[in-house]
């Protein structure tokens, strides 16, 4: 426990599902410490999530090219921060941490990399210490919420502060309007690569389902992905044309949460979209194989669920699979595993709604 800080700083620079992740933790803070400066330090790839998040102050984009690193140092210090928050916990964050010229510096115990040689602090998250890969039963949420516990600040139910800008929102409806979406169709958006291909199922049982899903009356198919993904919109020529939208790198990163918030369910792989999908509450449906579900699946709720496999070899966090059958964590879901799970979630979201909607006359 330390004296209130009046500027607070917090190095989470990376990748997008780990900085929707700590959206939470910074809720906290804001919670705890309400007159606190709060800035930010994230990849300029990543700065727009921040964009009218009411509890970030200032909001830092970097690189961490190594020419750039003097500059960066240099405005971390004038920055005259008195805590420094580290939920990156790598050699580079606690490096920067401990150059900050703040006097206390707080992260992970079992950070790595030596980052913990920078910290004043170090948390030390409630796993047995005889058995630490226990640390992959506990959600990334909660371990950046066991940081922020630890210096005084409480959250009850975790906060998804993501920003939901007008412009935003009238750009998405356009491009709905564009592919012929109309009052009373429901969407189902499929996210079929992430950026590591050891976490992709199978892009031809994406391309099957969604055929499957196109003939669901009332559903249409929205397929996501980055610019350099638009290659895959020609496996999915199969499903008919007017049922099977395409989003592929057509949409900014802040543009693609207002997308998200307009379906009714995303189906991915372990990949940026799931989290994205979780923090502004639609239903989300993840298929896992290497990593590790629990750890970074989609974040509470009964709208959020995952399909794995009970193989002995998972969750290997590895970047290659090494079994004479490969990928074999993700080939053995198949395709109505997924379908069923799919119609599951939707009418379980559908009773919520319906839910929702007669309260107000109760």
């Amino acid at each position: 426990m330390i004296s209130p800080p009046k500027r607070i700083l917090l190095l989470k620079p990376s990748s997008l599902g780990d900085i929707v992740h700590a959206l939470p933790a910074l809720a906290s803070l804001r919670a705890c410490y309400s007159t606190a400066h709060i800035a930010w330090l994230i990849k300029q790839e990543w700065a727009e999530l921040l964009d009218g998040n009411p509890d970030v102050d200032e909001v830092i984009p970097v690189s961490f090219r190594l020419r750039s690193w003097p500059s960066l140092i240099r405005r971390v210090r004038r920055g005259n921060y008195d805590l420094v928050i580290d939920l990156q916990g790598l050699f580079r964050t606690g490096f920067l941490a401990g150059l900050s010229g703040a006097s206390e510096r707080v992260g992970f115990a079992a950070g790595r990399e030596g980052s913990p040689w920078f910290y004043t602090q170090r948390v030390v998250l409630p796993i047995p210490m005889d058995r630490p890969w226990r640390l992959l039963d506990m959600h990334a949420v909660d371990r950046n919420l066991a940081v922020v516990r630890h210096l005084g600040a409480e959250a009850q139910i975790p906060t998804f502060a993501f920003p939901d800008i007008e412009a935003d929102r009238v750009t998405v409806r356009q491009r709905l309007d564009e592919a012929g979406v109309k009052l009373g169709d429901r969407l189902i958006a499929i996210a079929p690569l992430s950026r590591e291909e050891i976490k992709n199922w199978p892009l031809d049982r994406y391309v099957e389902l969604a055929i499957k899903l196109s003939r669901w009356p009332n559903y249409k198919i929205i397929v996501l992905g980055s610019s350099s993904q638009q290659w895959i919109m020609e496996k999915f020529s199969q499903v008919t044309k007017e049922k099977c939208l395409d989003m592929v790198g057509k949409l900014r990163l802040r543009q693609l949460g207002s997308l998200l918030r307009q379906t009714d369910l995303l189906i991915a792989n372990d990949s940026a979209p799931i989290h994205l999908a979780a923090a502004v509450g639609v239903p989300v449906l993840g298929l896992y194989g290497p990593t590790h579900a629990g750890a970074t699946g989609p974040y509470g709720g009964s709208q959020r669920r995952s399909l794995l496999t009970d193989l002995p070899c998972r969750p290997c966090g590895q970047s290659t699979c090494h079994h004479t059958k490969a990928k074999e964590c993700l080939t053995a879901i198949s395709v109505d595993e997924v379908l069923s799970a799919a119609e599951i979630l939707l009418k379980a979201s559908e009773v919520n709604t319906k839910n929702i909607a007669r309260k107000p006359n109760e």
